[in-house]
């Protein structure tokens, strides 16, 4: 799982990266556009210019290819002719070959531009842009949430369950708390027992205090001080004491015991 968080990971990084990449190209193409729309703008018949100077430039220059290859051929006549009139008839028969066998002066013909060469060179559109980027961010999102489905999955098959353990570790099932109700209030120690319960801890004895309480408390055995301050942070009690001679008589040998007060009979 360690290999397909770190992947899931590098997905991530090459997808910003590839955004980091492409949003300078995507800048610059609608920068140019841009400039063009303009130009086209404030110069309506400037491309039919451009072309036609184009158009221009490249007769002038076939023209000018053609000139220099027929003054060529003509020098080369020319000297042909000279040497043939100083050459004697078995030299002019021996130097002559088949038409076939000449070598001509023209050069070969350019050949068509590959169409990979003619899409690199123009390069992407603005829309061509913002589809590529789309789905690069989208591969990259798509990777990092499958990879953290796969590692959450693998993490909640691999984990074997654990026992409740709150802190400084207590075990919950394993501490015995009695509820002693120190109010006039029908019931109150029943419904903190329940609050006991639901925290995890094992119920004891259920009864009414000796004494009064005006404010809720929690009582410990000697060798319980972690136990009850569990119990006094899961159930909202502040004050915590070693359990005294009375209580530990209702308690029922109960390590830990909650007095019920005022305060809990107003919630």
């Amino acid at each position: 799982m360690d290999v397909v968080e770190e992947a899931g990971r590098y997905a991530g990084v090459a997808a910003i990266i590839g955004l980091a990449l492409f949003l300078p190209l995507f800048l610059s193409q609608a920068r140019d556009i841009r400039r063009l729309r303009l130009w086209s703008e404030h110069e309506p018949n400037a491309a039919d210019e451009a072309e036609q100077a184009a158009v221009a430039s490249a007769r002038a220059a076939q023209q000018a290819v053609i000139a220099r290859a027929t003054g060529q051929a003509e020098a080369a006549r020319a000297e042909v002719k000279e040497a043939a009139a100083m050459a004697s008839p078995a030299d002019r028969v021996a130097a002559e070959r088949p038409a076939a066998t000449r070598v001509t002066r023209e050069g070969p013909a350019l050949a068509p531009r590959p169409t990979w060469r003619r899409l690199v060179s123009r390069g992407p559109n603005a829309r061509q842009l913002v589809w590529i980027v789309a789905g690069v961010f989208v591969l990259g999102l798509a990777v990092a949430l499958v990879s953290l489905q796969v590692a959450d999955g693998g993490g909640d098959a691999g984990s074997a369950p654990e026992p409740a353990v709150e802190q400084q570790g207590v075990v919950k099932a394993d501490v015995d708390v009695a509820v002693l109700n120190g109010t006039a209030v029908p019931g109150l120690a029943a419904k903190v027992g329940d609050d006991v319960e639901t925290n995890g801890y094992a119920l004891g004895a259920v009864t009414n205090s000796e004494l009064p309480a005006d404010e809720s408390m929690v009582l410990f055995e000697r060798g319980h001080e972690d136990d009850a301050e569990a119990v006094a942070d899961d159930l909202g009690i502040r004050s915590v004491e070693l359990i005294d001679a009375d209580s530990r008589a209702l308690a029922d040998g109960a390590d830990v015991v909650v007095i019920a007060g005022e305060d809990r009979a107003e919630l």
